[in-house]
């Protein structure tokens, strides 16, 4: 829960969560101080994350009450905000250490980059320290390309954002993650489990298989008997571990039931992703699973429905009637492209390797975009300048060798 307190002489509540809201993963708290007397007071803003100092329409009284409430923002992080630019009182909020001078209209991307320095910019009484972000995939009916696009997301995030990911394979003996990406793995979730509580960084880091400098695989379940080493305490403690680690942890996990493993994955998930496609079998299934995840006290906003293979059929169901039907926001739509995902999974590398212009390769990158609430990076890369009609025989050749291993 983050808590911000806004002190204005205007009202605008409606404003700050609307702002919020498209900013900010996760349940935000805000309260509004428009009382003059009682800005100074430390009480007002005792208990609160973040203090926006907002000076909009106030132009002659901001320096006073910026003087004013100053000593009750020693140790606070806050944020100054304003209709017009101001350098001196920007240079005043600097020296007192705020996150943040924004005029109004403000761009999205800069209150971000303001809301980023929350976890960087030193203060009195400690923040929580940063931690990955944790999605889980999941779908209630199976063939919905929950594994496909747990790789492409991975994928993008690690060499198109650059961010340290480490994706997980839960789902069963499916091992589906190591062959779209031809990458036979150093360890499954059963050595990680064999360790205990005596995981460490150390072990973590030297037992992952990666892909590139930043995409890092923990392998699934290989043989039956690996059920007996399985405990939730364990793979409690490989997610503490591993959050002080990466950037961003991706977990593929069983469809149709709730075990106790993909149970604990999705409660200790940032955000759930829930593939689902035009089929009416899979609309109906998964709106029984969100209620479902609803029930059991999973909250209403880390619940993510994506949309996969939209335009499947030729007068297939609109994305606002699969909205309507499972009664929850759609997330995110991804197109059809159902030859290339086969041609890349045929030949183990991502989608957005083999045609990184496609639209479907696109629409990934977009996905990651929303976590990384960052524009799409420009790369100068030569692979990247046009789509790749086929793949090398190199390629295929290692290909042949990861199905030795099967």
């Amino acid at each position: 829960m983050l808590k911000v307190t806004i002190v204005t002489q205007e009202n605008s509540e409606k404003y700050w969560k609307e702002t919020f809201s498209d900013v900010w993963e996760g349940p935000v708290e805000i309260s509004i101080q428009t009382d003059s007397k009682t800005i100074g007071e430390p009480a007002s803003i005792k208990e609160t994350d973040l203090v926006i100092l907002e000076f909009s329409g106030n132009h002659e009284n901001s320096h006073n009450t910026l003087n004013a409430i100053a000593p009750n923002l020693v140790g606070k992080h806050f944020l100054i905000v304003s209709d017009t630019k101001d350098a001196d009182i920007a240079i005043e909020g600097i020296k007192l250490g705020a996150v943040g001078f924004l005029v109004k209209p403000f761009k999205r991307s800069e209150l971000i980059s303001s809301l980023d320095r929350l976890n960087t910019a030193p203060r009195a009484s400690a923040v929580t320290r940063r931690t990955a972000k944790i999605i889980a995939f999941t779908s209630y009916k199976g063939g919905t390309g929950v594994s496909t696009a747990a790789v492409n997301l991975s994928y993008s995030l690690a060499h198109i954002y650059e961010k340290k990911t480490l994706i997980i394979d839960s789902a069963g003996f499916s091992n589906h993650i190591t062959v779209l990406l031809n990458v036979i793995p150093k360890c499954t979730l059963a050595d990680i489990c064999r360790q205990g509580t005596n995981l460490d960084e150390e072990y973590l880091t030297n037992a992952v298989n990666t892909v590139g400098k930043n995409l890092s695989i923990i392998g699934g379940l290989m043989k039956t008997s690996d059920l007996n080493d399985m405990n939730m305490q364990s793979l409690e403690h490989l997610l503490d571990i591993a959050s002080e680690v990466y950037d961003y942890i991706i977990i593929d996990t069983s469809t149709h039931l709730l075990d106790e493993m993909t149970m604990l994955f999705i409660q200790k998930a940032t955000d759930v992703l829930l593939l689902t496609t035009f089929d009416l079998l899979a609309i109906r299934d998964n709106r029984f699973f969100i209620n479902t995840l609803k029930e059991i006290g999973i909250p209403e906003y880390k619940i993510k429905p994506v949309i996969n293979r939209q335009n499947w059929y030729i007068g297939s169901l609109e994305p606002e009637l699969i909205q309507k039907q499972i009664n929850h926001p759609i997330f995110h739509s991804l197109p059809n492209d159902w030859e290339l995902c086969v041609e890349s999974a045929n030949y183990g590398r991502p989608v957005l390797e083999v045609s990184p212009n496609s639209s479907l390769a696109t629409s990934f990158n977009i996905l990651a975009s929303k976590f990384t609430k960052s524009d799409i990076p420009h790369r100068e890369d030569a692979e990247n300048t046009k789509e790749k009609e086929s793949v090398p025989e190199d390629k295929k050749a290692k290909k042949k060798g990861l199905l030795n291993w099967f």
